[in-house]
């Protein structure tokens, strides 16, 4: 039994997923002792509300669209495939022109609040777009379960922005714009290699297609409220920090959160390898599968919260003896990161149902109310436990967000969770 999940494509798929997702993280996390040298805290604290930015606008410019060409990666022959794609595509650039145009329009407010000079934001608008490419990119491959050109395209991206962040940062001395600089020409570089691949695999036929233009609208609208409820629980906080407390707690909230998202890596970088997996075997499913994929799932559950607890013990001791002093105060918000994206983990494992029977819109209405949750919980909680009170609502909000699609999972795809047969 052993020998045969060993051999499975799950099991090599997620094994190399996740080595992937490993070195990915933690090249960066061995930099931590050196970038915290050179960037103080209020200088991570502009890094990461930039970062949080360029989520909120990606929310409303990939529509979520990458999801469309993956689940239809099973439904359409590549022939019809490719012109879908190509369809994609240019909605996601019509996007990025009503989204220029806002930011055109209130730039001077927006560059005020966030504390980042206008011409960044323009920069940031270009780069989401460029990762577009790169995102449609690494989700072919990976629902053609070619994880070996995804995990080595990966890296390859990681080293390139890594490498380009330290002759920037350390070499240059050029605080938060060096590190904005570096991800930027990466992220565009990658982006065109991205294009070129995508391009030569035969996956791109431009041909106007309302039929397709509407199914990939029609799958990605809907789910415009469920992204940006996760922006709700991975952004917002940034904002709320850096507008009530300040750039620096921010730079010290985001250490402390990079040390806890380790848990969120290894969850997503399993689901990379599930969810195509599931949505095969969904296809032509037996009652004795759906039992041992639910039995499968609590194994899972069990072992992400034990993962969640290990990270919480053994990573503030690094922070204590390897980070500057600077972000010591970054240990009380580990664990509680580490358990929310625990609980995130739990919710790859429901959502996935919902997405194979295309029920998107109501999928959208449970995690846009949850967002809605986090963001009431952030704000009262930072006003009442100050800075760590952000964390104390990521942890309860994961849960609840888990807790509500797993409801919802149940209902519109109905599977033995109380393995009865």
């Amino acid at each position: 039994m052993i020998q045969k999940i060993r051999q499975s494509v799950l099991f090599k798929s997620t094994f190399i997923y996740v080595l992937t997702q490993i070195i990915n993280k933690a090249v960066p996390f061995l930099l931590l002792p050196v970038l915290t040298m050179y960037l103080s805290p209020r200088d991570y604290g502009i890094v990461a509300t930039y970062g949080a930015f360029t989520a909120i606008l990606a929310v409303f410019i990939h529509l979520s669209l990458v999801g469309a060409v993956n689940v239809n990666f099973f439904k359409f022959s590549k022939e019809y495939l490719k012109v879908y794609i190509a369809n994609v595509l240019l909605i996601v650039f019509i996007s990025a022109l009503i989204v220029f145009s806002c930011i055109y329009l209130f730039q001077d407010q927006l560059s005020l609040k966030l504390d980042i000079p206008s011409v960044w934001l323009f920069i940031g608008l270009f780069i989401t777009l460029a990762q577009f490419l790169t995102t449609l990119n690494l989700g072919l491959w990976q629902v053609e379960q070619q994880s070996k050109p995804f995990g080595v395209y990966q890296i390859t991206l990681m080293l390139t922005n890594t490498s380009m962040i330290l002759i920037l940062v350390v070499g240059f001395g050029m605080g938060w714009r060096g590190q904005l600089i570096g991800q930027a020409i990466a992220t565009v570089l990658f982006a065109l290699l991205s294009f070129g691949f995508i391009y030569r695999r035969g996956y791109l036929q431009f041909i106007f297609n309302k039929v397709y233009i509407k199914d990939a609208l029609k799958f990605g609208v809907p789910l415009i409220p469920h992204a940006l409820s996760g922006w709700f629980r991975t952004g917002v906080d940034r904002l709320f920090l850096t507008t009530l407390i300040g750039s620096s707690a921010t730079g010290i909230y985001s250490v402390g959160y990079q040390f806890g998202l380790i848990v969120g890596i290894v969850s997503l970088a399993f689901n990379q390898a599930y969810s195509p997996y599931l949505y095969k075997k969904l296809n032509n499913i037996t009652l004795e599968d759906k039992v041992n994929l639910v039995k499968f799932t609590y194994v899972y559950f069990i072992g992400i919260l034990l993962f969640a607890g290990i990270i919480s013990v053994i990573t503030p001791w690094i922070v204590v003896h390897l980070l500057n002093e600077r972000y010591l105060a970054s240990v009380e918000v580990i664990p509680w990161i580490a358990f929310g994206y625990a609980f995130q983990g739990m919710y790859f494992m429901v959502v996935n149902y919902i997405f194979f029977e295309k029920k998107t819109y109501m999928l959208a209405l449970v995690t846009f109310l949850s967002g809605i949750v986090h963001v009431i919980l952030s704000y009262t909680f930072i006003h009442i436990y100050g800075a760590v009170g952000i964390p104390y609502a990521t942890t309860l909000s994961f849960f609840i967000m888990f807790i509500l699609v797993w409801i919802l999972s149940s209902k519109v795809y109905p599977m033995p969770w109380n393995l009865r047969v």
